[in-house]
């Protein structure tokens, strides 16, 4: 029995059917359960060299904004690591960019959790030295109360662009579940060195995707190993969030004519209205949808 080949749930049938393509219910279960879950590279369904092309781009990208050299992050100093780094809004600054934000198995994941309305917020880059320090424990749901923890309301899905091996390279850690304590951490909560939580490292390989539920708390640890960890941060949002840049308007037309899925996962049909003094309904329809259904 296929529940799904009914036609029952017009916004939770097509995600059935892609969880099942790209063979991802294992994820979805750690996405309930733990509030996060890693996709290996042979599931991410990216053409042949795509990982090493991104983690160019953001190498490339962060030399020009800086007007630094970086070269082979393998090979790089940990004084190469950026101080402030420029690194927010990266999606016309090379197409790698653009198939990271609209990669299938990136959006099949990003709409089980925040709905087939999720909006893309934005890209940013980590770039992680040795001795780069740990950042405490904290919440990506900026902006939600406490008690609003029924559902993801914005979600973070990270490509790893360099290898995590070991707690040596600095990775992220999470507290499993933490996504279900609908609220931020408190400031006792927040030290990896003293929080009372358990936590467990993000191990993986580079190509990886990493995902989690906004809410799920996470933090890192110091990188002791030399080179630089390199990441992708992308962040999706349900409509009624607040992103980090409004895209509509700002893409050229020619890269939302070659990339269709970007016109969609920036927003553009849905509110605000173009012309305020005359609503155009056919942007209404999916808001209204999402007030009844967590999946639209």
């Amino acid at each position: 029995m296929d529940i799904s080949e009914y036609g029952t749930s017009p916004n939770v049938d097509p995600l059935i059917k892609d969880l099942e393509r790209y063979d991802l219910f294992k994820h979805v279960i750690e996405l309930e359960a733990y509030g996060m879950t890693l996709v290996p590279p042979e599931k991410m369904q990216s053409s042949s060299g795509f990982i090493e092309r991104l983690r160019d781009a953001i190498v490339r990208t962060f030399e020009k904004r800086n007007n630094v050299v970086v070269g082979d992050p393998a090979a790089a100093p940990a004084s190469a690591a950026p101080r402030s780094g420029k690194g927010w809004d990266l999606i016309e600054e090379d197409e790698a960019f653009v198939e990271a934000a609209i990669n299938p198995v990136v959006l099949t994941l990003v709409r089980w959790l925040c709905g087939q309305s999720a909006i893309f917020g934005g890209q940013t880059w980590i770039i992680k030295g040795q001795d780069g320090p740990p950042l405490g424990l904290h919440s990506d749901s900026h902006g939600i109360p406490p008690g609003a923890g029924q559902i993801a309301h914005m979600c973070n899905a990270s490509w790893l662009c360099t290898d995590y091996g070991s707690a040596d390279d600095g990775p992220t850690v999470f507290i499993p579940g933490s996504h279900k304590y609908g609220r931020a951490t408190l400031p006792h909560e927040n030290n990896l060195e003293t929080t009372p939580f358990k936590s467990f490292p993000l191990i993986g390989k580079a190509g990886s995707l990493a995902i989690w539920n906004g809410a799920t708390w996470h933090g890192s640890v110091p990188r002791k190993n030399s080179g630089l960890r390199v990441t992708l941060v992308q962040n999706y949002f349900r409509p009624y969030m607040r992103t980090m840049a409004n895209y509509r308007g700002r893409i050229s037309p020619q890269l939302l004519q070659k990339y269709p899925e970007l016109e969609r996962a920036i927003g553009r049909p849905l509110y605000p209205y173009d012309d305020p003094q005359g609503p155009e309904y056919d942007r209404v329809a999916p808001l209204m949808r999402a007030g009844t259904d967590p999946f639209a």
